[in-house]
């Protein structure tokens, strides 16, 4: 009777350490996801099988489930999705090998210049036009008259400022003709 006792505890501890270790397998892998290459994932993941005892759609599921998205993805689309786990496997090893390959055989993108190389080239290749020459330029001192006497620094008027101009900075029709004036007689 002490024998048969001594050999059930066993048995139950053997039992309780199995069930133990299937459950970690469980949660590894369910936790396992696809970070580097499909063959190295396939590995992990078969390691871990050995310790369970699913169903084989469990285990295609769970694998498909934890996949890179891209090499989901392309799973997807083939005519004939295995059905076999191994199959599986071997297809998924294909998509990833030539996801890699058309990677690798993509054109280098130059180095992009920093910012401040950005700007540097950018005040080189622009022309810079003088302030006096803008129509809309108005001198400081210009504008600290037009500010004491209370007058609009664009129209000269009282009763508003720049802020609540009408138009704001567009130029009327009389400021066009103008400037266009202006430019006949200088040339």
């Amino acid at each position: 009777m002490a024998t048969s006792a001594c050999a059930l505890d066993v048995l139950t501890d053997r039992s309780l350490c199995q069930s133990n270790a299937k459950r970690a397998a469980a949660r590894k892998i369910a936790a396992l996801t696809q970070t580097t290459t499909t063959s190295e994932y396939v590995t992990k993941f078969c390691n871990l099988i050995a310790e369970l005892d699913w169903n084989e759609e469990a285990y295609i599921a769970q694998f498909t489930c934890s996949l890179h998205w891209k090499v989901k993805e392309l799973l997807s689309t083939k005519d004939n999705i295995p059905n076999d786990l191994e199959a599986i496997f071997a297809a998924s090893i294909k998509i990833d090998n030539t996801c890699w390959e058309n990677k690798e055989n993509w054109p280098k993108k130059q180095p992009s210049k920093s910012p401040a190389a950005m700007a540097t080239s950018a005040s080189i290749t622009t022309t810079r036009v003088q302030l006096s020459e803008d129509p809309n330029y108005v001198t400081l001192e210009e504008r600290d008259h037009c500010c004491a006497l209370g007058l609009c620094v664009k129209c000269r008027q009282k009763g508003h400022g720049i802020k609540q101009f009408p138009n704001g900075w567009k130029a009327t029709v009389k400021e066009v003709a103008k400037v266009a004036e202006d430019e006949l007689g200088k040339e």
